[in-house]
Formats: C-alpha cells, structure tokens, sequence
C-alpha cells in the first residue's frame, strides 16, 4: 500500500473532479433525485428508483428472489430487504416457489403495476427533459455511445 507520491493532493482531486466518472455519477444522482421526487408528485410517496429497478426485473408470474438479485448486480440480502420494503407497501407479493419450496417468489400486486406504469411515464419524461438538452444528432449519438458501453461493459 505506501508508495512514493507522485502527485500533489490538488492535482489528484483535480482529476477525480474533472473524470468522466464523477460526470456519469452526477447525472444518475440527479436524475434519481428528480424520479424520486417525480413520484412524489404522483402520489408515491417514499417510493424510489430502487423500487422501480427491482420491479423492471420481475415477470408478472413472479420471479425468484435471487434471479432479481443476480439481475441487479446485488446480493441476495439486499434484495430480499428490498423485496420485504415492498410488500409492506404492497407493491409485490412474496409467496414461496411452488417449484424448489426453499425460494421466495415476488410478484407484482396491481399496486406495483401502477406504480411501475407511473414509473415509466416519468421515465421518459426525464429522458426527454435531459436528451432535450443536446441536439437531436447529439442526443442519439450518446443514446447508442450509452448501450454500446453498456454492451461492453457486459462482456467484463
């Protein structure tokens, strides 16, 4: 771990300010700030973008926990937390696999559906809000550059 100093305390966090990094961090932490509040608007009060990231993962028959888990690049504890969150405020179901009896099954409750429905319409309209601020080249240009990183970073 210790090694020579190579760079001064300024120069490094120059860098870290000035990254892309920290640039696709801001724009997800804004555009979850104002989905959060979006909802809110709606209705959805203390529903969040977790919410809604867990329920894009989940068939309308139910999908095993650990599958949502795995989907989300989270544990399984994470996801059985956040499964547990959404049942208390009835968004899914979570029922026992009829298939292995030691998994845990969440559905959607017609709840859920309209929170999801609601999700997607604020989805798109902070799409819109945040494409609308390049060109329309510039904005499919980053939309393909964003799945294209997507795609490779898939590859990892």
């Amino acid at each position: 771990m210790s090694r020579a100093r190579v760079r001064s305390w300024s120069e490094l966090r120059q860098e870290m300010v000035t990254s892309p990094a920290r640039a696709f961090g801001t724009i997800y932490r804004r555009f979850q700030d104002a989905a959060n509040q979006a909802y809110a608007a709606r209705g959805w009060k203390g529903l969040t973008l977790s919410y809604v990231q867990f329920l894009s993962e989940t068939e309308e028959t139910g999908t095993r926990l650990s599958d949502i888990a795995s989907a989300l690049k989270t544990t399984k504890q994470y996801a059985g937390r956040l499964a547990k969150e959404m049942a208390s405020k009835r968004l899914v179901t979570l029922v026992t696999d009829p298939l292995d009896q030691r998994a845990v099954l969440a559905k959607p409750t017609e709840r859920g559906w309209a929170f999801l429905e609601d999700a997607c319409e604020v989805r798109a309209e902070l799409e819109s809000r945040y494409l609308g601020l390049l060109s329309k080249r510039r904005a499919a240009e980053f939309v393909a550059t964003l799945r294209e990183l997507v795609a490779a970073s898939e590859a990892d």
